[in-house]
């Protein structure tokens, strides 16, 4: 019913009719048609144990699906152990990890309309890091530490693990692991990828001329910079069904 006023009183002759809020509205992506266009970001929870979704993360992620978001995208998630940021991220790196994603794909999808995307990463220098509230620094020898890669040798800041500069076989191995991890979760049954080219990991590691110093191929110009950011893509789209969508998380400044 369309009453005028509390009491039902006719409109006024030169009032417009009600459009839907933008936010509300169907969005569509490929073949993938989301309820509203309200989506929750990737937020880490620094609460996985080798990799491996937890309880917690049914609980946190199935609470945000029935909350009515259109979208659902799980946090950075590495594609290799020497992805991960700390100790407690979220990995998709061996096929151990699908069974766990797939409970929460499948809680999403039983118990709400959202869709759920998982978002695929790589964290480069600023990997082998401790935990935000056990300091937010770099592993210490007795922290179980790993060797971390980068574009170039240059470490995140002072005092932090220099990067090994990578080979065309480093990045042949992590092209490859993204692909991998892709394939993974379409298995899980996720119905969006997000490729995480943002925040000083390491593909927004090789398109900032801050943090890519080469003087091969992979390196100089944007066109250089954007090389290897752009195969991993390609390699992972190649595999993605055609019908699922893929986006890409990119920082617009290196502050």
């Amino acid at each position: 019913a369309d009453a005028g006023g509390a009491r039902g009183e006719p409109k006024a002759p030169n009032s417009k009719p009600t459009l839907p809020v933008p936010c509300f509205t169907p969005f569509r992506l490929r073949e993938m048609t989301l309820e509203n266009r309200i989506v929750v970001s990737p937020m880490c929870q620094y609460s996985a144990v080798e990799g491996m979704p937890t309880d917690w993360h049914l609980v946190h992620l199935g609470g945000l699906a029935k909350g009515g978001a259109g979208l659902v995208i799980v946090e950075a998630t590495a594609v290799r152990p020497d992805g991960r940021i700390t100790h407690g991220c979220t990995g998709l790196y061996s096929r151990e990890h699908v069974a766990a994603y797939r409970r929460i794909v499948d809680f999403a999808h039983a118990y709400s309309k959202a869709k759920i995307g998982i978002q695929l990463a790589h964290a480069g220098r600023k990997a082998s890091c401790s935990l935000p509230w056990a300091g937010d620094g770099p592993l210490k020898p007795d922290q179980q530490p790993w060797p971390t890669i980068g574009p170039s040798a240059i470490p995140f800041k002072p005092g932090w693990h220099v990067p090994r500069e990578m080979t065309r076989r480093d990045m042949d191995e992590v092209r490859d692991a993204f692909v991998q991890s892709a394939k993974w979760a379409e298995e899980a049954g996720f119905d969006m990828l997000e490729l995480h080219m943002a925040h000083g990991y390491l593909l927004s590691s090789f398109i900032s001329p801050l943090t890519n110093r080469r003087t091969d191929a992979y390196g100089g110009d944007t066109a250089g910079r954007m090389k290897f950011p752009l195969e991993v893509f390609n390699a992972v789209r190649a595999v993605w069904p055609r019908h699922k969508p893929i986006s890409v998380r990119l920082s617009t400044s290196d502050w």
